[in-house]
Order: C-alpha cells, then structure tokens, then sequence
C-alpha cells in the first residue's frame, strides 16, 4: 500500500525487505575488478575475510546496514559467512542494532574452500544453539549452507536435521549459474534442486537464492514443497548470471521476493526486477510494478512472518517534491521507476523511528564510514595488501577555464 500526502508532498509505504545481502564488503569495488568473472569475484575476498576479527565485522556490518536503513529497509536477511571465529556472529548482530535495522542472520555453512575460513556443520549448529533466543529470536535465524561451491550434499542432509531438533529454518544459494548446474551433474547425476530435494531441505519455511537456472519441472516442485525464493536482479545482471524465470515461478505460486546482494538499494532491484524480466519476455508488462512492489514488501514480509502492510509499524515516508516525481500522477509507478534512496526522509522498524529527515539516529554516517575504512585499511595491511580503491587508475582530468 502506497499513501500520499499531498499536504507534506511525501508518499507513505511499507518497510522493503532485503532478503538476502552480506552487508560485510571486505574488497571495495573498483574500475579495476569489472569484468571479473563470479568465482574469482568470490575468492577476492578470502584473504581478507581469513584475518577479520569482530571488529572488521562490526564495522562493515553496520555500514553496510546503514547503507540499506537509509534507501528504505528495514528488515534484511544477512548471509554470514565465514564464521570460523568467536564473537564474528555477536560483532554482526551489534552491526545491525547498531543502526536500528531487523536483522536476520543466515548462519553460513561452509565446509569447502580456502584454508583457514571453513568450518564443519556441527560447528555452526552448535553456535545456532548457544544463540538462538539469546543473541537473537530463533526465528531471526536460519541454518544457511552457502552453496555446492563450499559445501558437499551431506551438509544439507545434516542441517535439515539439525533445524528440525533446533526449530530454525533452511537458507541457501542454489542453480546460481549454468556452470554450477553442470557440475551438479557431472558430480552427483541430478540438477541441484534434485540434490536438495534428496536431503528434505526443500520444504515450507526454506528459503533459496538466485534459482537462475530452474526447468518447469523444479519450478513445480518449489511451488509443491512451499519454498520461497530471492530474486536479485542487479547482481545477476552484474555478473553475466542469466535471468531467473520470476513469472514463471510466480504463476506456478512460488513466493518471490527481492534480495540486493551486494549491489545498491530495493529501490532500484524493483524496477531492475521490471526491466530484466521485461527484457527477457521480450513483453515490458511481463512483470507489473505492483507484483515488484509486492516482491519488496508483503511478500518478503509474509516470508519472514512479519505483516506487510505496515501494521506491524514498519514505515518508510519519501519524499515526493523532487523533480524524478513530478508531475505525480501514480505513486506507486513513480516509486518502482524513480524513486532514489535520496528520497528517504523517514524510517520506522516496529513503530521506533531509526531515520528521522535522512538522518539516522543511533549513528552517524560519517563514524560508521570512518570505522569501516579503518578496517579495510586494517585488512590490508595484515595481508599485505593495499586497500582497493581504483583512483590511481583513473585518467586526470582538467577543471574547466
């Protein structure tokens, strides 16, 4: 639902939910890493990610929060991994309170990779069970597998077990890209859906991202087993990932909602979410803004068990006096095509404001821009390292006379 005002000239809507990010960027983008291919984009991070401690954690996590509080959300799903050292999982939960946002943590399971960031299923399990309603309410946590990249099939046997005796739920990447599905086959014999179906991960409540390469018959099957999936449009495009079949999962009856995944704000993955799918069908209404509005509030929120009509007093108000509204004529259209986290004025997460006139109020930006800089500074040096920025690589330009 979008109300305007046109006393205060400022639009009314639900809280968007990202439901699915890592807040932490441990490599800052640069001119120079365009082009980089997913995997190599991934490994970037390890050496870096091997030597944080809680304090790299905190830091980026509550920029990275920050960043998403002040383009409108108030609830995110934030994957984290690695989680191979105490205190990583507290520094990300005072990242989020930090800034005021509801955060939910996908406790990353990642028993593949590089020497160093891997840890076992019982590992996690166990620190899901030290904090489930200590840290965090229980249904703020899901068993989070990463992918088929860093974990072997017996992973998820193991967490559906173990979600079943703790009550938490299922979260995972899966069918990210043609090159994971074929090396499913080659592997194991059967696409990854298949594999995940053959562990009982795919059930009501288990949430997968990206389901870029997903046939018919696994969109049925998604649909039959109650699983809701994330769609992340800007970072597939991003990476070359190909477009995920979104009418088609919302026509079988899938849930559907919208995840940021490292790249900018809800705002703009609804409309890249209408233009990808548009693009795709060769149709710009294959997907209407109303069903991408929908994807970033009710839906997501009904996912998470949170009302979505704004009720439950998650609010965003923006303001619609700028030039990219004007003239007004639907507001809801105006917000899926122009609106800018720049046009956020306020913010409330279950009724206490957290951004009051683009002003954060727990924090403030500047600090959390500085801590987290200083950490990045931080991870470089322990790796040897220069801190990635790409400026030096830019051609100098004269000021005009």
């Amino acid at each position: 639902m979008v109300t305007y005002d046109a006393a205060t000239t400022s639009v009314t809507v639900p809280g968007l939910v990202n439901m699915h990010d890592h807040l932490r960027a441990f490599v800052p983008g640069s001119v120079a890493s365009e082009g980089a291919p997913l995997g190599e984009a991934i490994s970037a991070g390890n050496a870096r990610q091997a030597v944080a401690g809680p304090a790299e954690y905190r830091a980026l996590t509550a920029l990275g929060a920050a960043r998403q509080v002040v383009a409108g959300t108030t609830s995110v799903v934030d994957h984290v991994y690695p989680l191979h050292r105490p205190g990583l999982l507290e520094a990300v939960v005072a990242g989020h309170a930090a800034v005021g946002v509801r955060g939910y943590v996908a406790l990353g399971i990642m028993t593949r990779g590089a020497d160093g960031l891997t840890t076992s299923v019982a590992d996690v399990v166990s620190l899901a069970e030290r904090t489930a309603d200590e840290l965090l309410p229980r249904e703020q946590l899901f068993l989070a597998p990463v992918s088929l990249r860093q974990n072997a099939p017996e992973d998820y046997a193991q967490a559906v077990r173990a979600a079943d005796r703790l009550g938490l739920r299922l979260y995972t990447h899966i069918s990210e890209n043609r090159a994971e599905v074929d090396a499913c086959l080659a592997e194991h014999g059967v696409r990854p859906i298949g594999l995940l179906d053959r562990a009982g991960f795919l059930r009501p409540g288990t949430v997968l991202v990206h389901g870029v390469e997903l046939t018919d018959a696994e969109i049925d099957l998604l649909a039959e087993r109650g699983v809701a999936l994330v769609y992340c449009p800007t970072n597939h495009l991003r990476f070359a990932k190909g477009v995920a079949r979104v009418v088609d999962l919302l026509d079988a009856g899938v849930p559907v909602t919208l995840g940021v995944d490292g790249m900018e704000s809800l705002v703009h993955e609804m409309r890249q979410a209408v233009y990808a799918q548009g693009q795709a069908a060769g149709d710009p209404g294959a997907l209407s803004s109303s069903a991408a509005f929908a994807m970033a509030t009710a839906t997501a929120s009904g996912v998470l068990g949170l009302p979505g009509d704004g009720s439950g007093g998650d609010l965003v108000r923006l303001d619609v006096g700028a030039p990219a509204w004007q003239p007004l004529v639907d507001p809801l259209w105006s917000l899926v095509h122009r609106a800018s986290p720049a046009h956020v004025t306020d913010v409330h997460v279950a009724g206490r404001p957290i951004l009051r006139d683009g002003v954060l109020l727990s924090a403030d930006v500047a600090e959390l821009a500085a801590e987290a800089a200083s950490a990045i500074r931080t991870l470089a040096e322990r790796t040897g390292s220069r801190p990635s920025s790409g400026v030096d690589t830019l051609p100098r330009v004269a000021p005009p006379q």
